[in-house]
């Protein structure tokens, strides 16, 4: 079990997938079941859908927050970007989390880099392939969530998956909980240790990030005529596909 399709509607689908393959190092994957970026098959894939919509404008209120990508030397990945003329926040060490920056894709979806160790803790420059392709891996969707009991029931019930690590953060009013099928033991076994962060960063499967919004009262899909996050499809030989306006409508 894995997820296996982060589903988008975008404005210009050909636009997303030179953005994905030439400046993230992503490659064409998932034929059989119509194009798909990622970096490997055992890591969630993305795709496009193109129709014509409203574009994207994200909000403080909508389901969809992310996607992570985990590196390992974050700092050789931002000169590229810089280097290609691509905006990019300046990398910081946040909390006990992770040293990362934020930048935004063509269609205005938001895309983390995360260092799988530590600042200051980086692995070597790769010395082949693409910059970011070459040791990245599509660790995490971030959605958020109001209701993080019905979350709790979704995910770690109905759908069978492990919660792997609680990571609060209270001066933002918010906590993160990352879900996956991995029955790998953890480091550590309290599921707030920081001790299992690095650890968890380097995982070659993608999490399911949960943002638990602790003062919101609900998450928001797009409308149908808004490009955005569509739902995410997930399981071993046989998927299943959640849409983002039934997700919305459970979390």
């Amino acid at each position: 079990m894995r997820l296996s399709r982060l589903c988008f509607n975008v404005c210009n689908a050909a636009q997303q997938a030179d953005f994905y393959t030439s400046l993230l190092g992503m490659e064409q994957l998932g034929e059989d079941a119509g194009p798909a970026f990622g970096y490997h098959q055992d890591q969630a894939l993305l795709e496009f859908r193109e129709s014509p919509r409203k574009a994207y404008a994200p909000a403080g209120d909508d389901l969809y927050w992310k996607i992570g990508i985990t590196l390992q030397n974050l700092d050789y990945a931002v000169e590229y970007l810089t280097s290609q003329g691509w905006p990019v926040s300046a990398p910081r060490q946040f909390r006990d989390i992770g040293y990362m920056c934020h930048l935004t894709d063509p269609e205005g979806l938001h895309i983390e880099l995360l260092q799988q160790g530590f600042e200051g803790n980086h692995g070597a420059i790769p010395n082949a392939g693409h910059p970011i392709g070459a040791q990245a891996i599509l660790a995490h969707l971030t959605l958020r969530v109001a209701n993080l009991d019905a979350a709790k029931d979704a995910f770690g019930g109905a759908m069978g998956m492990r919660l792997m690590s609680v990571q609060p953060v209270p001066e933002r009013d918010f906590s993160l909980y990352f879900y996956s099928w991995s029955d790998a033991p953890l480091p550590e076994p309290d599921l707030e240790a920081v001790g299992n962060r690095e650890w968890l960063w380097a995982r070659p499967f993608t999490l399911l990030e949960l943002q638990h919004l602790e003062a919101a009262s609900a998450v928001r899909a797009p409308r149908p005529d808004e490009a955005g996050f569509a739902g995410f499809a997930y399981g071993g030989d046989e998927l299943t596909y959640l849409s983002a306006d039934r997700l919305s409508h459970i979390l």
